[in-house]
């Protein structure tokens, strides 16, 4: 484990001993497992239960405690052997989240750049889950940026997940900047990335998982391998791609010069092509999004990210997660992603 995963997880690991990640929320929503309706207000988080951590959430409105709203299962095709096998989670807590809810099919709406209506309220101490009432867990000093690691408000794993928010150096506060790419972000990404270890680092764009428009990565400890890293590559114009996988993402990786991932990113960022760049092991991965299709039928409740993309689903809605199979995976996928070498043809 390096000096700065270390430091990571050790100031995680605080956090939840002094029930810092367990934070107030109003529900927009009704809940449809009648846990909540709209206006009520919820405590979420992760707790330490015999010393380990644990999903906690309390109903403050009615006045108990929260419970079965998570659950996973490991999803195959039966009929063949050599077929993916996907984990797919339940956590209804993260309906609660800023902008999450049970959307409509198809695009969403754009998410306001204005930093009065940042869902971060990083000029906003007063709001609860503001980050400037958040203490960071650790600050990364890079090349261009001071990073700033802070729990998620709405951890998809109570073993660790992390916001990466890049700040100026001069800059006491936080500067609200969109979620978009540049070389500098790019560059620190990697530096960033070559400093951890046993994590999933990861960055979802607008209209490809991201519901938050203030520039952000991500990340979750790397305990088990996703399905996507038992996948073969194969040479197309010169690029890697995903071979044997149902999503076909461009591969890159550290040893190579970071200048022809920057030329793919602001190809897709100029032609507002959203995209997932996920770097895992030895792996650098960016997946091209179909942006008219943010919520498929096939996951009602929510959109696939990152994580989702790379075989790990995540879905708030009980009856996608019980009626999963590795066929509506495969299908959803159809519709969200577009494949790598269709980038590689506009690009060339």
């Amino acid at each position: 484990m390096t000096p700065l995963t270390h430091r990571l997880y050790a100031a995680w690991k605080q956090a939840v001993l002094e029930n810092k990640v367990i934070n107030q929320f109003e529900a927009a929503l009704d809940d449809p497992d009648g846990r909540w309706v709209k206006g009520d207000r919820i405590i979420y988080g992760v707790t330490s239960l015999n010393q380990q951590f644990v999903y906690y959430a309390r109903n403050l409105t009615r006045g108990c405690d929260i419970k079965s709203a998570t659950a996973q299962k490991q999803v195959s095709d039966n009929r063949n052997a050599g077929s993916t096998s996907y984990l797919c989670r339940l956590n209804g807590y993260r309906a609660l989240r800023p902008g999450a809810g049970h959307r409509p099919l198809g695009r969403q709406p754009d998410i306001s750049a204005d930093s009065a209506l940042c869902r971060f309220h990083c000029q906003n101490k007063a709001h609860p889950i503001s980050l400037l009432r958040r203490e960071p867990l650790l600050l990364a000093r890079l090349t261009h940026f001071t990073w700033r690691a802070y729990y998620n408000v709405a951890p998809l794993d109570a073993e660790g997940h992390f916001l990466w928010i890049p700040t100026i150096p001069t800059s006491s506060g936080l500067t609200h900047m969109p979620q978009r790419l540049t070389p500098a972000l790019i560059e620190d990404a990697l530096q960033l990335f070559g400093r951890l270890s046993h994590s999933i680092f990861f960055f979802n764009a607008l209209h490809a998982g991201a519901s938050v428009n203030h520039i952000h990565f991500q990340s979750v400890s790397h305990y088990q391998p996703l399905p996507v890293e038992s996948s073969r590559t194969m040479k197309y114009k010169g690029y890697d791609l995903l071979d044997n996988y149902p999503v076909q993402a461009a591969v890159f990786n550290l040893q190579q010069q970071s200048g022809r991932l920057v030329t793919y990113i602001t190809h897709l960022q100029r032609s507002d092509i959203p995209f997932n760049w996920v770097m895992l092991s030895d792996l650098i991965l960016i997946v091209a999004r179909n942006g008219n299709n943010d919520i498929v039928s096939e996951f009602p409740g929510d959109g696939l990210a990152a994580l989702g993309i790379c075989g790990a689903i995540a879905t708030v809605d009980r009856n996608a997660f019980e009626t999963v199979t590795a066929a509506r995976i495969e299908s959803a996928f159809q519709k969200m992603v577009i494949p790598a070498s269709h980038i590689i043809d506009s690009l060339l």
